[in-house]
């Protein structure tokens, strides 16, 4: 039976959920505040290439949902060398990584930084990745700061390296991540750290979003402003007045702008996703050469920069290196809540975003969702990358998505 549905959000998980079901011959609508797409609302054109932002590269043991669907639709990937560069404030640099044929774990990437710091975090990796095997064989639910305590690490390996590392992957701050469930980010620590070479899409996420947009209905630059129930159809409505009467509604926004749900019909829904909790932060894109090494020898993919006590930590992505279109072009970078304003003149966006964060109350959400998405007629369904267990990345988007899709059916 076809049924008329409507996506609320045009995010990874909205436009997964919304090509699925037309897959599965449903009629679609999708509905974005934003114009275009969510999933690359921030994309911009620089220096003659067209710059994904947030930046994102996958493994392919961590991020196969994400892979099959790129693939289904027809979009490649290439290989990219996530290198690290470790530097003080004044840019002055004491850890580079490189790869060594043969050896699953990064080494020194050249004979400058052979020295007892390189040591340390060759022992801090090996003892790191018998911890996450350990705690994986356990099925641990401690939270990342307990493992710490019981399992204490090298300073200079733990908060030089692997917390901004570990910053770089969920985009929050160290107090998140130490309510976390340790398992779920060591795992993914580990399989980008020791896993095969990382991916991107060819094209970026825009030729993705555009893909899975093909052939679906698009009401993008406004948002909604209200969702109810009438009779058996539930009615969605943006602010411009767009919408109508559809059998089933996908929300595929975050848990925290529900704002358009009917607060009596749907209270028990907004209660329970409010136990979601995000962290806000502003992703810069820019060319301030003062984010980067100031050795161009020791420029990498992620470049980590911190005070000599290593109490801050700031991570500035080296765009260049992973885009082809501006691999001969000026320096563009990337710099989640710097530490420092970069230079104005210098700064080619400026742009908040929310991100979702786990804790251990998040499993029990997840526990909701399953249940109210199992229930005989239900017609409401949520997806995101906050609603699948997971670190909240575009494969735990996914795979949200594809459970709402199998269960619409």
């Amino acid at each position: 039976m076809s049924l008329s549905i409507a996506v609320i959000g045009s995010g990874m998980a909205g436009l997964a959920a919304a090509h699925g079901c037309r897959r599965n011959g449903h009629q679609v609508t999708v509905f974005e505040a934003q114009d275009g797409h969510g999933m690359d609302a921030h994309a911009l054109a620089v220096e003659g290439g067209l710059v994904d932002v947030p930046l994102r590269v996958m493994s392919r043991d961590s991020w196969p949902s994400v892979l099959a669907l790129a693939n289904a639709v027809g979009v490649g990937t290439y290989e990219v060398n996530t290198y690290s560069s470790c530097s003080w404030r004044d840019q002055s640099t004491w850890f580079r990584s490189g790869q060594l044929p043969g050896v699953d774990w990064p080494f020194i990437g050249s004979w400058r930084y052979l020295n007892g710091r390189a040591v340390r975090i060759a022992l801090g990796l090996r003892k790191l990745a018998r911890l996450t095997r350990a705690l994986e064989a356990q099925q641990s639910r401690q939270t990342l700061a307990e493992v710490l305590a019981e399992h204490p690490m090298d300073p200079l390996f733990w908060r030089g390296l692997v917390l901004p590392i570990l910053t770089t992957i969920c985009t929050c701050d160290e107090q998140h991540l130490m309510a976390w469930p340790a398992v779920q980010l060591l795992h993914q620590l580990h399989d980008i750290v020791h896993g095969s070479t990382l991916l991107r899409l060819q094209g970026g996420t825009s030729v993705l979003a555009q893909r899975l947009a093909q052939n679906l209905t698009f009401y993008s630059g406004s948002p909604v402003l209200q969702m109810l129930t009438e009779g058996q159809d539930l009615r969605v409505r943006n602010k411009r007045g767009d919408g109508g009467l559809f059998d089933r509604v996908i929300i595929a926004t975050q848990a925290n702008h529900l704002g358009f749900l009917d607060g009596q019909a749907f209270a028990e829904e907004r209660r329970v996703l409010g136990g979601i909790r995000f962290d806000a932060g502003e992703l810069w894109v820019h060319q301030d050469l003062r984010f980067l090494p100031a050795r161009p020898a020791d420029w990498t993919a992620l470049n980590f920069q911190m005070d000599r006590q290593m109490h801050k930590a700031m991570f500035t992505v080296l765009v260049n290196q992973l885009e082809p279109s501006l691999a001969d072009r000026a320096p563009v970078m990337q710099t989640w809540n710097p530490l420092f304003e970069p230079d104005p003149c210098r700064v080619l966006a400026r742009i908040p975003f929310e991100r979702a964060v786990v804790h251990q109350g998040t499993a029990k959400v997840h526990e909701h969702l399953r249940q109210w998405h199992a229930t005989p007629g239900r017609k409401v369904f949520f997806c995101g990358s906050w609603a699948h267990e997971g670190v909240p990345l575009l494969e735990s988007a996914v795979r949200s998505a594809d459970t709402v899709v199998a269960a619409i059916g």
